[in-house]
This record gives structure tokens, C-alpha cells and sequence, in this order.
């Protein structure tokens, strides 16, 4: 199973999405018990824009485990890029509810609240991805970027040095 799940990763890393739909699909069959799996399978379905299909692997996902933080998240992902942006942030503080100390809800929530102009709150979400994962890159990018939008330059470039240092070769 592990080797399949890595199969199915690695195509799905590399943007083949089919192939991994294939796999997963059928890792699905053999194994409908493996939250990760569905969780997986969101994730390649929302890769190809099935994010009706997407949704159905998601919650079949959260009716094996309620408890699978990811998961939510990734519903909260998939509901901010259709911009129904309460189901979003209800997603991503679902996620957090469930396990405080993974930096990707975190960091989601704090790029919502900045489509929502709401940049102090992006803010301390990103501090507090940061805090989880001192190494998490994503959190200082949108630190810097945050901090510039609300036009306090020396922030922003402290957060921005401190993702170079951490990754010398990052661009967007």
C-alpha cells in the first residue's frame, strides 16, 4: 500500500493527474477505509478542476475519520478558490480545532483573511504557522507580503530576509 500511495504521489507532484486518479481510485476500491486515500484523491480531483467530485472523496474521507484535520483544510482550499469564502474559513478553523500544530490551516486562513482586507488577522495567523514550523516558507512569504500591503516596509523586509535565509533560491 505504501509504495501504490507513493506511486500515486509522486504522479500527482508532477501534475499527471490522470495516472494518479487511476491509482487512487483503485487504491480507493481495495482499501475504503484509509481516510488518507479520499484525502488523496481530493486533492488530484481538485487538481484537474473536479471539485464537485472532489467534495465527495472529502466528506467520504471525513465520514472514516472526523477527525482528519488535512482534510478540512483542503475543503477549506478547495471552497476559498470558488471565493465562498464563510465555508473556507469555517473549514480552516475546523482544521485548526482539530490539530493546532500543522501550519498549512494556518497559513490558508491567513491568506482568506487577506482577500477579506483583514490584515492584522492575517498576520497572527501566519505568526502562528511560523510558530508551529519555524522552517514553514509559505508563512514568511506571505508575512513579507503582508506586512508590505500595509505599507511597514521594515517587517515586511525582515520576514522576507528571514525566507531567504531559509530558502536562498525562492522566487514566486
Amino acid at each position: 500500500l505504501k509504495k501504490e500511495i507513493q506511486q500515486a504521489l509522486n504522479l500527482y507532484k508532477s501534475q499527471k493527474f490522470s495516472e494518479a486518479e487511476l491509482i487512487s481510485k483503485k487504491l480507493v476500491e481495495v482499501h475504503p477505509k484509509v481516510p488518507f486515500l479520499y484525502n488523496l484523491l481530493g486533492l488530484i480531483l481538485c487538481g484537474q478542476g473536479k471539485n464537485d467530485e472532489a467534495i465527495k472523496y472529502y466528506e467520504k474521507g471525513i465520514s472514516i475519520k472526523s477527525d482528519y484535520a488535512m482534510i478540512y483544510n483542503n475543503l477549506g482550499t478547495l471552497y476559498k478558490s470558488q471565493e465562498k469564502l464563510d465555508k473556507a474559513e469555517t473549514y480552516y478553523k475546523k482544521s485548526i480545532e482539530l490539530d493546532s500544530n500543522i501550519p498549512e490551516p494556518q497559513n490558508n486562513l491567513g491568506t482568506l483573511y487577506v482577500l477579506l482586507n483583514n490584515y492584522e488577522a492575517a498576520i497572527k495567523c501566519y505568526k502562528k504557522a511560523i510558530k508551529i514550523n519555524s522552517k514553514f516558507i509559505p508563512a514568511y512569504y506571505n508575512l513579507g507580503t503582508g506586512y508590505k500591503a500595509m505599507g511597514e516596509f521594515e517587517e515586511a523586509k525582515k520576514y522576507l530576509n528571514k525566507l531567504l535565509n531559509l530558502n536562498p533560491f525562492f522566487f514566486t
